[in-house]
C-alpha cells in the first residue's frame, strides 16, 4: 500500500505535467492529421476509421513517454521538474502557434523542388515567435509562485484541448469526415493485355509542356521517328492547371466550376461520360491506370483493374511516419521544416492491395521497367486503355534512360526525354505484339508546366494517330482545344485519320477556354479566354467570371 501512495503521490505532483503531456500530444498525433484529413477528404484515399486507432496508438504511447519524463525529472529534483514544465509549456504554445497562425507562407506540397532560402522571412517570423514566447513565459515563471504557475499551465491545457476537441468535430460534421470511403484498388490488371480486333490507348505523361516537348524532338531526328504515324498538334490548350480535375475532364469532357465537391464531380464524370458509355457500348473492355483515383467507386465499376480491396494499412510503421512528418511540416519552425518534408501522393504506397493483384504506381522507372519484362497478351474483346505516369512533373528524379536519380541531378528536360524513351518502347512492344495498327494511339499530358510560374501550365503536349494511319512526324498549328475532344475521339473510334479529328485548321483563330486556380486555392478558379496560341500567356485575358466554393 505505501508503495502505491507514494505512486499516486508522484502522479498527483506531475498533475499539471501530465494535462500538459495530454494537451501536446493530442494537438501534434491526433488533432493535427485529423484536421488535414478532414480539410483535404479530395486528396487522400484513407478515412478516419483507418486513420485514428493508427495516431491514437502514437497519442498513447507518446503521451506515457511524456508523462514517465516528467515522473523522472519530479524524482531527480523539484526545480529541474519545474524547469521542464515551463520548457515544455513554451514548445507546446510555439507550436500550437506555428501550426494554426503562421500558415500562411507554407510552400506547396505539389512536387516542385522547395528552394528554402527564399523563406527567410518567415524563418525570422518564426525564430522571433519563438524567442517572444520564451520571455514572456519565461517572466511568468520567474516572477509568480510555482503552484500558480502549475494551474495556469493546468488551465489552459485542459483548455486547449477541449477547443481542439471542438474544432475537430466541426471540421468532421460539416467536411463528411464520418463518410466510411469504400476501399478500392487501382491495380494493373490487364494493363498489356490488348485486343487483335481494336484497341484506344492514351498514354498520359504528366506536366509535359507542348512547346518544350516539341522543342526537345525538333532537335534530334531519333525523337521524331518515335512519333512517324502521328499528328503533334502545337497548338493545343488545355482546360485546368492540374492534374486534379484536368483528368476527369479528358475522360468526360465534363467542366468542374466548384459547384459542388471533388468527389462529387469525379463520381459524376466517370458515371456518365458519354465517351466512356460508348466505349462500353462497342464493347470495349475499360483498364484506368490512374493511381490519383479518389475513393468513391461511382463510375469507377466500369473499369476492369479497379477492384475491392481490403481495408487498412499494409506498413502502419511507414504510414505514421508519414503522418507526423506532415504534422512537422506545419508545426515544426521553420528552420526544421525542410527535414519533414513528405510527397503526400507516398499514402497511396501504404494501400493494401486487392487480393492477389498488384496496385499501379505512376512511376517513370517502374513502369518503364515493367514494359522492358512484360510480355502483351491479347483478348477477343476490344480494349481501352488509359495509362498515366509521372512524365515531366516534379521532383526531377527521371534521367533519359528512365532510371531514377537523385533530385539535385535531375532537370525539367531531363524528366521529358525519360518520356520520350518510355514512349518509344511502349510504341516499339506494341508493334512488335502486332497491335500497333489496329489502335488508336494518343500521347498527351493533363496539362502544360514551366518552372518559374504556375500560371503558364494551359499548353499540354499532345499526339494522335488513327486506325492504320501511315506517315511521316506531322506538326499541326491548329487552334485546338481539349473542350474538343470528346469529338475527336468519337472520329477517331470512326477510323478518322489524326488530321481530320478537329473542325480548326492551321492558320485559323479561335478564342479558347481555360479555368486557372492556384495550387493551394482551388476553391477559387478564374476564367480565362486564349486569343492566341496556346503557349503565349500574355494573350490570354480574364473574363471577369470566378468561380468560388467554401473551403
Amino acid at each position: 500500500m505505501t508503495g502505491n501512495k507514494k505512486t499516486a503521490g508522484r502522479i498527483h505532483e506531475i498533475g499539471s505535467g501530465i494535462w500538459l503531456s495530454i494537451a501536446t500530444c493530442f494537438m501534434l498525433f491526433l488533432y493535427a492529421p485529423l484536421e488535414l484529413l478532414f480539410t483535404n477528404q479530395d486528396e487522400f484515399w484513407f478515412d478516419v476509421y483507418i486513420l485514428t486507432p493508427i495516431m491514437f496508438a502514437i497519442f498513447a504511447a507518446a503521451c506515457i513517454v511524456s508523462v514517465a519524463v516528467f515522473l523522472v525529472l519530479r524524482k531527480l529534483d523539484e526545480k529541474i521538474y519545474w524547469i521542464g514544465l515551463a520548457v515544455y509549456f513554451i514548445a507546446f504554445l510555439c507550436l500550437y502557434i506555428q501550426g494554426n497562425l503562421l500558415t500562411a507562407g507554407l510552400p506547396s506540397l505539389d512536387g516542385k523542388p522547395i528552394d528554402w532560402s527564399l523563406y527567410t522571412a518567415e524563418k525570422v517570423q518564426s525564430a522571433i515567435l519563438w524567442l517572444l514566447v520564451t520571455i514572456l513565459v519565461g517572466f511568468a515563471f520567474w516572477k509568480v509562485k510555482h503552484e500558480l504557475f502549475e494551474k495556469v499551465v493546468k488551465g489552459i491545457s485542459v483548455g486547449m484541448t477541449l477547443m481542439l476537441c471542438v474544432t475537430l468535430l466541426t471540421l468532421a460534421v460539416t467536411g463528411q469526415g464520418f463518410e466510411r470511403k469504400p476501399g478500392l484498388g487501382v491495380t494493373t490488371r490487364n494493363m498489356f493485355q490488348m485486343s487483335k480486333d481494336t484497341n484506344f490507348v492514351i498514354l498520359l505523361l504528366d506536366a509535359v509542356n507542348g512547346q518544350t516537348m516539341y522543342d526537345i524532338i525538333a532537335s534530334d531526328t531519333d525523337y521524331q521517328d518515335i512519333f512517324t504515324d502521328f499528328t503533334f498538334y502545337s497548338n493545343m490548350m488545355g482546360v485546368y492547371p492540374a492534374t486534379k480535375y484536368s483528368v476527369p475532364y479528358i475522360l468526360s469532357g465534363q467542366w468542374f466550376e466548384n459547384q459542388t465537391s471533388f468527389r462529387e464531380y469525379e463520381a459524376e464524370a466517370y458515371a456518365s461520360s458519354p465517351f466512356l458509355a460508348s466505349m462500353e457500348e462497342e464493347g470495349y473492355q475499360l483498364g484506368v491506370y490512374e493511381a490519383d483515383l479518389q475513393a468513391n467507386d461511382r463510375g469507377k465499376e466500369r473499369f476492369e483493374n479497379v477492384l475491392p480491396s481490403r481495408r487498412g494499412i499494409g506498413n502502419k510503421l511507414m504510414f505514421a511516419k508519414w503522418q507526423i512528418q506532415m504534422t512537422g511540416f506545419k508545426y515544426a519552425p521553420w528552420s526544421l521544416k525542410k527535414h519533414t518534408f513528405v510527397n503526400p501522393n507516398d499514402f497511396n504506397k501504404a494501400k493494401i492491395p486487392p487480393e492477389g493483384e498488384e496496385l499501379f504506381t505512376s512511376s517513370n522507372s517502374e513502369f518503364y521497367d515493367t514494359l522492358l519484362q512484360e510480355e502483351l497478351s491479347y483478348t477477343d474483346a476490344k480494349c481501352f486503355r488509359f495509362i498515366h505516369i509521372v512524365g515531366g512533373h516534379p521532383p526531377f528524379i527521371y534521367n533519359e534512360e528512365a532510371e531514377e536519380i537523385p533530385e539535385e541531378e535531375g532537370s525539367y528536360e531531363e524528366s521529358i526525354k525519360s518520356t520520350l524513351t518510355i514512349t518509344r518502347e511502349y510504341l516499339d512492344k506494341l508493334k512488335a505484339g502486332g497491335v500497333y495498327d489496329n489502335s488508336v494511339i494518343i500521347v498527351m499530358s493533363d496539362h502544360g508546366f514551366h518552372m518559374g510560374d504556375y500560371s503558364e501550365r494551359q499548353n499540354p503536349v499532345f499526339f494522335v494517330k488513327g486506325i492504320n494511319e501511315k506517315h511521316e512526324f506531322n506538326v499541326s498549328d491548329a487552334p485546338v482545344s481539349y473542350v474538343d475532344l470528346q469529338e475527336a475521339y468519337q472520329r477517331l473510334l470512326s477510323g478518322a485519320d489524326s488530321d481530320q479529328i478537329f473542325d480548326w485548321k492551321s492558320g485559323e483563330e479561335r478564342e479558347r477556354r481555360y479555368l486557372f486556380y492556384e495550387y493551394s486555392e482551388e476553391e477559387r478558379m478564374i476564367e480565362y479566354m486564349q486569343p492566341g496560341r496556346a503557349d503565349d500567356t500574355e494573350a490570354m485575358y480574364e473574363t471577369g467570371k470566378v468561380y468560388t466554393r467554401a473551403k
